[in-house]
């Protein structure tokens, strides 16, 4: 074990304004990664930048010569004891919130990073390390770039099927959205239930960006009976309040215990009409980036708590595809789907491996 004040120096940054220029040719790097160019440079490529404040956590290697803002540290390895990637990587693993020296922003200092120990194998055994590490991560980068690849082929097809909804290329009658599916249905039609049914709970945080929703909560009917929304298998679940609705949340509830749901009342739910509209047509066509921002248009209430009102689905027209085109949909979606559990688990896979041989190497 070494202390970094024998294998690293570090850098300062300085104030990029005297050197910026967006023709130059040297990165300027703040603690979130590039801000900008500059003509000038501090740190030598093949280096190391974590934040002196703010983000101290996410380190970046960058193999260019670069500027550092004040906001961030650059760390130079001594090329004859410390390979610069094997660096890095004890960056990513190490926890710098340990180190902060304020309680409202982390924050780091100069003294108290020369004094990090860190494992110091020969030269020749540490890049030997970056490599099979380089390896690891990037396998794991390149399937989740298979991921975000079939969400993006999901997309395509909705488009190819279904034509852009704004020209209405294929020429269908525009429908009332909600006219194609019922809103925000009624609890009425469960009263018959008993209070010790158990159900599954949704909260915001248990819906993603990309459609995946989390059912692993449950609760009891009569926990939840009252003052959360509800829905049913297949229901597609539509987030209202902003930032949520901006950026996306939005889920098919497949999964429910006992195939019912309550969760946050910020949630509206579109239910599909039988023979009128399916649960994959509703959902793809809500996460539309015309969508979000046509319902953005109906947002009312004050900053950061403004939300769609239920009337927007009666004001959004919406070109209607026939339904045996939408259930051809729903078959390619779920053999997509099929091929994206599979590159999800093949991702945990990886993660996992990843981390256990950063935990082999550093702990």
């Amino acid at each position: 074990m070494v202390k970094w004040s024998e294998v690293t120096d570090i850098k300062n940054g300085k104030n990029q304004k005297k050197v910026e220029d967006s023709r130059g040719q040297y990165p300027i790097y703040g603690s979130g990664g590039i801000i900008g160019y500059a003509n000038d440079y501090l740190c030598e490529g093949d280096s190391v930048i974590i934040g002196r404040k703010g983000n101290i956590n996410k380190p970046i290697y960058v193999n260019e010569k670069f500027w550092n803002v004040d906001t961030a540290f650059g760390l130079i390895p001594k090329r004859n004891r410390l390979f610069a990637k094997y660096l890095y990587y004890f960056c990513v693993k190490y926890n710098f919130d340990k180190l902060s020296t304020t309680v409202t922003i982390p924050s780091l200092t100069k003294n108290n990073l020369l004094n990090i120990m860190m494992p110091l194998p020969p030269l020749e055994t540490q890049k030997r390390i970056a490599k099979t590490l380089d390896a690891a991560l990037e396998l794991l980068t390149m399937r989740k770039q298979q991921l975000a690849e079939l969400d993006n082929l999901i997309k395509l097809i909705f488009y190819d099927m279904f034509g852009d909804p704004v020209t209405n290329d294929k020429g269908w009658e525009r429908k009332k959205l909600s006219s194609c599916c019922y809103i925000n249905p009624k609890k009425t039609e469960i009263n018959y239930f008993t209070d010790d049914l158990e159900v599954s709970f949704i909260a915001m945080s248990s819906v993603s960006t990309n459609g995946e929703i989390n059912t692993s909560e449950i609760k009891k009917y009569k926990e939840v009976k009252t003052g959360f929304t509800y829905f049913y298998e297949n229901d597609v679940l539509f987030a209202k309040i902003t930032p949520c609705m901006e950026n996306g949340k939005g889920a098919i509830a497949r999964g429910l215990k006992n195939h019912i749901g309550f969760g946050s009342t910020e949630f509206h739910v579109l239910r599909p009409k039988k023979g009128i509209s399916n649960s994959q047509w509703l959902y793809y066509l809500s996460v539309l980036p015309m969508f979000r921002n046509s319902a953005e248009k109906f947002m009312t209430g004050s900053a950061g708590q403004k939300r769609v009102p239920a009337s927007f689905f009666s004001k959004f027209l919406v070109p209607l595809p026939p339904f045996p085109l939408q259930v051809e949909f729903a078959k390619i979606i779920m053999s997509i789907e099929e091929q994206k559990a599979l590159v999800k688990k093949a991702i945990e896979e990886t993660q996992l491996l990843f981390d256990s041989l950063m935990s082999q190497y550093f702990d």
